[in-house]
């Protein structure tokens, strides 16, 4: 019996050193927030060159409007991060490391920085499985970390009153060319429900005037042919008399990766499928003028931005 009795007291023994490990350890993983407050601007990213500049303008145009409070960034897209990690960047970048973060990484940092209070806000065009993505993320970060607070600014296009006030601003930067010619709007496109979102763009725009045109490089609308750059040309076709010139230019937070290749580049294949707008335009005889300017460009835009971060704030 005597073994029996001391192998009762190891096990024992053994249950309180392991309580014990794991008291300490529940101590040490522990976080104590802090009372800061700090604002979190979320993009998906770029590789391209233009397009840190137009990150600096935003970045800037925030800290003139919350002047004083800590800034800073994350990037949704993990293909954009890896290439910039890996110095894989293109023009001027290329060769330059730039080691961004992603929005969970950022706000870990925030926290450990005595961070508890975050405003987000949202760089995205619509909100679509990116914005959905972000919340995901948010989510797990409240979950994580009790006591944090956060509030998320909508992506630029959320509301009706969003989109008219955008396509309004839009109008008239283009004022110029729309009187020339066609203005044709490259966004992105998504096979999320607020795909929707482009046509309505459009809508609004063609209230100003008839020959605005808002096309997508993917999505429900693109599947259907109504965004897509052969759907565009379709209606092109139908302006009497045809018109001699169309201007492109793009509907994204930035001027990247679609506005340079699948906007504007010049691939040099025959088959349309493989074609820029530029070269399908430039086939049916078009002039074509290029604007290569992001929406986070135009400080009208980026106002609105921050009107959502400054509402959720």
């Amino acid at each position: 019996m005597n073994w029996i009795k001391k192998s009762v007291l190891v096990l024992i023994a053994a249950c309180i050193v392991f309580t014990a490990c794991n008291k300490k350890e529940d101590n040490n993983n522990k976080v104590v927030l802090g009372d800061k407050e700090g604002i979190l601007l979320v993009t998906f990213g770029s590789s391209f060159p233009d397009p840190q500049l137009t990150f600096e303008k935003i970045d800037n145009a925030s800290k003139a409007k919350f002047s004083g409070e800590e800034i800073r960034w994350g990037y949704t897209s993990d293909i954009i991060l890896n290439k910039l990690r890996q110095g894989n960047g293109e023009g001027l970048l290329n060769g330059k490391i730039i080691d961004n973060d992603t929005p969970e990484q950022a706000l870990e940092l925030m926290v450990k920085d005595g961070y508890s209070k975050f405003a987000i806000q949202s760089l995205h065009v619509i909100p679509g499985e990116e914005f959905d993505e972000l919340k995901e993320a948010i989510h797990k970060f409240e979950n994580k970390y009790n006591g944090v607070h956060v509030t998320v600014g909508r992506p630029l296009l959320d509301t009706d009153a969003d989109i008219a006030a955008v396509a309004k601003i839009m109008a008239n930067k283009f004022k110029t060319q729309v009187a020339e010619g066609p203005v044709c709007f490259m966004g992105h496109g998504t096979p999320h429900a607020a795909d929707a979102k482009y046509l309505m763009m459009q809508a609004e725009l063609q209230k100003i005037n008839s020959n605005f045109f808002v096309g997508t490089v993917e999505g429900i609308g693109f599947e259907a042919g109504s965004t897509s750059i052969g759907g565009i040309i379709s209606k092109l076709k139908e302006i009497s008399p045809k018109p001699s010139r169309v201007t492109i230019t793009p509907l994204m937070s930035i001027a990247g990766d679609h506005a340079n290749n699948d906007m504007n580049g010049v691939s040099g294949e025959t088959n349309p499928e493989e074609q820029s707008w530029r070269e399908r335009l430039e086939v049916e005889g078009y002039t074509v003028t290029d604007v290569m300017k992001g929406l986070g460009d135009y400080d009208e835009i980026i106002a609105i931005w921050l009107s959502h971060l400054n509402s959720a704030k």
